[in-house]
């Protein structure tokens, strides 16, 4: 789904799906002793909590579980209804209202072997297209030592192609790359990823930092211990009213086309619905991400909470303290941006908002 056809996104969509999730009728909002639990879960001083109830949006200390994690994480309490921060989130409107985000696809359910995961690279990406075939160990792409030799393989035989030639080629086998990756993890969740190969004979694991991440689910009160579990587990034993997504999605970092694989995960309850976003594979710059936003009812409209998480090889060499601190600077100004587009978004007149994805 392109840039251009993203204006529209998918309100009615969203509204339907939440019809399948929570059954005719919304629930009724949550007592204000959930909020609170909640509150408490995610560490809220007394402070914050006073910010938060003027409408302030709070942006407050997320314990990080590795020296290659960056975390942040916000609160605000909107006076916009639980059941329109429902269907904006359940529709993908995160996704789809974000800037940073060049193209993005979903992926259908069933796609034969050897089939192609996300775009070519573009005429001005030939560069980075040639590259991966000459990948090696390393930071510079994430590839496992299989991906690795696979591309050796596809660079024999572009040798004597005219560069073109060679770059769709390589586009191609990436792409492939891609689709393998989909596959094995929707047939055996986290266990499924394959390492990256780094120099030296290291490897750095995103199932590590991904299953260390699952455990923000335990912040949500009633819905924590079965969406951590189901974080854990998938795809084994998925609740019915869980909702499984998945989408590439294409950015630029680091002035490079960056292409990543994300698993979009909605579960509502009575009065709250999460959201979990899960790139379990990203091209290049960091290794993975989880970003989990959550919306409560409140007696002033939704409580609306956002926890992301970053591994990144980055900031374990040379001035990591000072990269450290630059970095969770951008996850935070990423993060106020989010909240700040679905306040915007959720607060124009309803015949100014998009109807159809």
């Amino acid at each position: 789904m392109r840039r251009s056809s993203r204006a529209g996104a998918a309100w009615l969509l969203g509204i339907s799906l939440l019809t399948d999730l929570v059954g005719p009728g919304f629930a009724p909002a949550a007592e204000t002793s959930v909020v609170n639990d909640v509150q408490d879960l995610l560490q809220i001083s007394a402070e914050q909590r006073v910010r938060l109830a003027r409408g302030d949006l709070v942006s407050y200390s997320v314990t990080e579980k590795s020296d290659r994690e960056l975390a942040v994480g916000f609160a605000v309490i909107v006076p916009i209804p639980m059941s329109e921060i429902a269907g904006y989130l359940a529709s993908g409107q995160l996704i789809a209202q974000d800037d940073t985000i060049s193209d993005f696809g979903a992926v259908p359910g069933e796609a034969p072997t050897g089939a192609l995961v996300g775009p070519r690279f573009s005429r001005s990406e030939r560069e980075e297209a040639e590259s991966l075939l000459a990948a090696s160990p390393g930071t510079r792409f994430n590839l496992s030592l299989a991906e690795i030799e696979a591309l050796r393989t596809v660079r024999g035989s572009a040798e004597s192609s005219a560069k073109t030639v060679a770059a769709d080629m390589a586009s191609d086998a990436y792409r492939r790359l891609l689709h393998q990756r989909l596959q094995a993890y929707r047939q055996g969740g986290l266990a499924a990823i394959a390492p990256y190969a780094r120099a030296g004979g290291a490897v750095t694991d995103p199932m590590v930092d991904l299953r260390l991440a699952a455990a923000d689910a335990e912040h949500l009160a009633r819905l924590g211990p079965e969406l951590h579990e189901t974080l854990l587990r998938y795809p084994a034993a998925q609740p019915p009213h869980m909702v499984n997504h998945f989408y590439w999605i294409k950015r630029r970092i680091q002035r490079r086309p960056h292409l990543s694989l994300l698993h979009r995960i909605v579960v509502a309850g009575s009065g709250s619905i999460v959201h979990v976003e899960r790139y379990f594979y990203v091209g290049h710059s960091f290794n993975a991400t989880e970003i989990l936003t959550g919306a409560f009812a409140h007696r002033d409209g939704t409580l609306v909470f956002s926890i992301n998480r970053v591994s990144t090889d980055e900031v374990l060499c040379v001035g990591n303290q000072l990269k450290r601190t630059i970095g969770r600077a951008q996850l935070r100004d990423e993060m106020r941006t989010r909240l700040d587009r679905l306040q915007a978004f959720l607060s124009r007149p309803r015949s100014t908002q998009t109807q159809s994805p």
